[in-house]
């Protein structure tokens, strides 16, 4: 009996010895979308000019847990209409990838200035951090 047991082991390793027989071609998988709340889009990165001189009386502060309103004016100082962008993000700056609030703030007439408003800045620490970027440059 224990010579079928080594005829037995010896077939086995022999169909482990990666032969050259032809490795079967890999199957196609179908990707199963993830459950749950679509993501946020991402917004694109924007182009055009850092503009923080146009930001003023710029206040960010807690408003519900874990969530921060951030407010302040835009001074257009140019000669024509302008857009601007503001991005704000609540935490550290440490090159990780964060979710930050933006806001589209068109037509700024020339010599004018207009209030902003961003709402439900998601908090992952307690400093505050805004870019703004004129947007409209050619």
């Amino acid at each position: 009996m224990k010579w079928w047991a080594a005829i037995v082991a010896l077939g086995l390793l022999a169909g482990c010895s990666g032969g050259d027989d032809p490795q079967p071609a890999p199957t196609p998988s179908a990707t199963v979308a993830p459950s749950g709340p679509a993501p946020e889009p991402v917004a694109a990165e924007p182009t055009g000019t850092p503009a923080p001189e146009a930001l003023s009386s710029f206040r960010c502060e807690p408003a519900k847990k874990d969530l921060w309103v951030a407010a302040g004016f835009l001074a257009n100082a140019g000669k024509k209409a302008a857009t601007y962008q503001v991005s704000v993000y609540v935490g550290p700056l440490d090159g990780s990838e964060r979710t930050v609030r933006t806001k589209q703030v068109a037509n700024v007439a020339a010599r004018g200035s207009v209030r902003f408003e961003i709402n439900k800045i998601p908090a992952e620490g307690s400093k505050c951090h805004v870019q703004v970027i004129r947007t409209d440059v050619g």
